[in-house]
């Protein structure tokens, strides 16, 4: 039974996971909608053109469908032309989505259950992955009512994802456990030593949703603190529409721990993972955040905002971090100085964070998969 994988583009984040499917026999063909992020593009979240910095083209069976219009990705972008060739052919047996609320793969389930083939959906959405409002909420409770009857099985990548679909009506039995997961071993380290100054890192595009703005308040909080301006660095790596704020209020407030990188690649960010003590994701929406579970397999210990979707999972408060209260500074600068006045403990939070991140992995995908069909 030929499993077909329909993603918009080639993403860093499913190669990697669809390469080991392949190795593990999974009959598995991947359908991109268009070739952004395969060569060099421009992002307009890091307000930049970047390269991704790996090979997203080889080690599996992948074909491009047809599409009008431009070569982009968003609520309506790419627009696809294709719906039956390349598809939906007779050894095709799942069709594999990546997104609910999609117009493109809202019309494949409709034509999947014509045909009477299987349907799988992973997707991101949990309650915090976004505000909404009341109308929203009751709109969602209805909408997964009536989906329901075209999908076959819930690929969870967490356990609020998991939460969510039961919350809304979805029977547990159909729901089985494929968890948002990173190539551990690409960003191994088994270096764990402290730095003699404690280093912090913030890896993420420069945007409001992202937090960067309350860690920069947390760190003016912090500065006033006996020698804590000396003992800490702070490395800050992204673009984006904030940039030019962050770094006015850096010099504004003469804060001199702070160091400011452009958009890093894989292999870039996987060396500045090796180096840091404290990875800090303060994010307000994040519906996962993957820079987690690579920071975790880096061995670094985690401060994250309690609206991050991979924080019930992977952050377990005094064991390889904490979270805080999302969108308050005054907390994040309470969990950032635990960790600076109880030095001892970051050595022991990197080896909890591999102990964790050591279970998620591709071999979970596989048999979380693998019972789904």
């Amino acid at each position: 039974m030929k499993i077909k994988y329909i993603l918009t583009h080639p993403i860093h984040y499913q190669v990697p996971l669809i390469k080991f499917l392949k190795k593990k026999k999974m009959n598995i063909q991947v359908n991109y909608r268009c070739d952004l992020m395969s060569k060099k593009y421009y992002d307009p979240g890091f307000k930049k053109k970047i390269n991704i910095g790996i090979n997203l083209l080889n080690g599996y069976e992948y074909k491009f469908l047809n599409y009008i219009g431009p070569n982009k990705v968003s609520s309506l972008y790419p627009i696809t032309t294709d719906f039956f060739v390349n598809i939906f052919e007779k050894d095709t047996g799942i069709i594999w989505l990546h997104g609910i609320k999609n117009w493109y793969n809202l019309c494949l389930m409709l034509i999947a259950k014509i045909l009477k083939k299987k349907v799988f959906i992973r997707d991101e959405v949990f309650h915090e992955s976004k505000e909404r409002n009341i109308l929203n909420r009751i709109f969602n409770k209805f909408f997964y009512i009536f989906i329901d009857k075209f999908i076959d099985v819930y690929l969870a990548i967490g356990s609020q994802n998991k939460k969510y679909y039961i919350d809304h009506g979805i029977n547990k039995r159909k729901i089985t456990n494929v968890p948002y997961v990173v190539n551990n071993n690409f960003f191994s380290n088994k270096n764990l030593k402290v730095n003699k100054k404690i280093n912090y890192l913030f890896v993420a595009k420069l945007q409001k949703k992202k937090g960067a703005d309350l860690l920069l308040q947390a760190i003016k909080l912090l500065n006033f603190k006996k020698n804590f301006t000396n003992s800490t660095n702070f490395h800050i790596v992204g673009d984006g529409d904030m940039e030019k704020n962050l770094k006015r209020f850096k010099r504004k407030e003469k804060i001199k721990n702070i160091k400011f990188s452009s958009f890093k690649n894989q292999n870039e960010l996987k060396k500045i993972y090796k180096f840091s003590d404290v990875f800090i994701i303060p994010s307000t929406i994040e519906p996962w955040g993957l820079t987690v579970n690579e920071a975790m397999a880096a061995g670094t210990a985690i401060i994250s905002s309690n609206k991050v979707g991979s924080s019930f999972d992977l952050v377990k408060n005094n064991v390889n971090g904490y979270r805080f209260k999302s969108g308050d500074p005054k907390d994040l600068s309470k969990k950032i100085y635990y960790i600076f006045k109880n030095r001892k403990k970051i050595k022991q939070f990197k080896k909890n964070s591999l102990k964790i991140i050591s279970e998620w992995d591709f071999e979970k995908c596989y048999l979380g998969l693998k019972k789904s069909i």
